[in-house]
C-alpha cells in the first residue's frame, strides 16, 4: 500500500505544472488552461518574478522577455520556450487626428518606465523615423493613465488593458499602436515583449503537454473572447467584462515558439543592448537560451 501511494504521488507530481504569471495582459495567455492541471500564481510587480527566477520555484514563468534573458546570463535554469505577447504599447491623445505617428513630431510625450523597455521602444521609433519629441516621465502605467485622465489632450504612453479602460471613459479617441509602427520599420517583425520561460529540467512529456495546452489557451482567448473575458474578470485582470474583451485584441497575445521567434528576439535585444545593456545582462544570450 505504501509503495502504491508513493507511486500515485510521483505520478501526480509528474503530471502537474506550476506557472507564475504577472497580472495584466500576460494573464490573458493562460485563461484557457485547466486550473486542475496547472498551479497558476498570478503576481503583481517584478519582484515575485525575480524571486522565482532566482529560486527555481516554478516549472514555468511568464515574464518580460528581457528579464528572462537577464537571468539566463547568470543561471541557465530557465530557457525561452515561446513568445506569448508582442508589443503592447500605445500612444493616446484627444489631440490626435488619425493614427499616424508622425503627428507627434515636435510634441511633448508622457512616458512610463524611464530607461526601461517602454522608454527604449519609444526612443528607438523616434530615432528611426527622424521624429523629434520631448519625453517626460512617470513611474508606472497607472501614473500615466491618471495624468492622461486629468488632461486628455496630452500625448501619453499606455498599455493594454489600461488603453481599453481609457477608451471606455473617453470615446472616439485615437491611439497609435507602437507594435504596428515597429513592424513597419522592421519588415514585419514585432517586438517580443513577454515570453514563457520553462525550467530546463522538466520532462519532454510535460513540455509537449504545455505546448499543446498553450496552443489551446491562445485559441480559446481569441475564438471565445466573451468566455475568456468572463474568466479574466474572475481572476481580477479588470472589473468590467466588456472592457476586458475589447482589450484582448490590442494586447497582441500570441504564441510563437522559440526557434521561430529567434530573429525577432535577437533584433529586439540588439536595440536594448544599444541603449541599456543591463536589461538583458550585458550581452545577447547564446543559442542555448532557446529551448527546443
Amino acid at each position: 500500500m505504501i509503495l502504491l501511494l508513493s507511486l500515485f504521488a510521483c505520478i501526480g507530481q509528474e503530471d502537474s505544472l506550476s506557472i507564475m504569471v504577472p497580472q495584466g495582459s500576460p494573464t490573458l495567455s493562460i485563461l484557457g488552461l485547466d486550473e486542475h492541471d496547472y498551479a497558476i500564481d498570478i503576481v503583481n510587480g517584478p519582484d515575485p518574478l525575480v524571486a522565482a527566477f532566482g529560486s527555481g520555484s516554478h516549472d514555468a514563468i511568464i515574464a518580460p522577455t528581457n528579464l528572462g534573458a537577464k537571468f539566463y546570463q547568470s543561471s541557465d535554469e530557465y530557457k525561452l520556450f515561446a513568445v506569448i505577447g508582442l508589443g503592447n504599447y500605445h500612444l493616446v491623445s484627444t489631440s490626435f487626428v488619425d493614427d499616424s505617428i508622425h503627428q507627434i513630431n515636435g510634441k511633448d510625450i508622457l512616458v512610463f518606465g524611464q530607461n526601461q523597455t517602454s522608454d527604449i521602444i519609444v526612443k528607438h521609433l523616434l530615432n528611426e523615423m527622424s521624429i523629434t519629441a520631448t519625453l517626460n516621465y512617470v513611474d508606472s502605467v497607472a501614473s500615466a493613465v491618471a495624468q492622461f485622465l486629468m488632461d486628455p489632450t496630452q500625448i501619453v504612453l499606455v498599455a493594454e488593458p489600461s488603453l481599453s479602460l481609457i477608451k471606455a471613459q473617453i470615446p472616439n479617441l485615437y491611439s497609435i499602436d507602437l507594435n504596428d509602427t515597429y513592424e513597419t520599420l522592421h519588415e514585419g517583425l514585432s517586438f517580443p515583449q513577454a515570453s514563457l520561460f520553462v525550467n530546463k529540467n522538466i520532462s519532454n512529456h510535460l513540455k509537449e503537454r504545455l505546448k499543446e495546452d498553450m496552443d489551446d489557451s491562445i485559441l480559446f482567448l481569441h475564438d471565445q473572447m466573451t468566455l475568456a473575458a468572463q474568466k479574466g474578470v474572475a481572476l481580477g485582470i479588470l472589473d468590467d467584462q466588456d472592457i476586458l474583451e475589447d482589450a484582448i485584441s490590442g494586447s497582441h497575445v500570441t504564441i510563437i515558439y522559440s526557434q521561430d521567434a529567434k530573429s525577432m528576439i535577437e533584433q529586439y535585444f540588439e536595440i536594448i543592448l544599444a541603449m541599456n545593456p543591463a536589461l538583458i545582462g550585458g550581452t545577447i544570450p547564446n543559442d542555448d537560451f532557446y529551448m527546443e
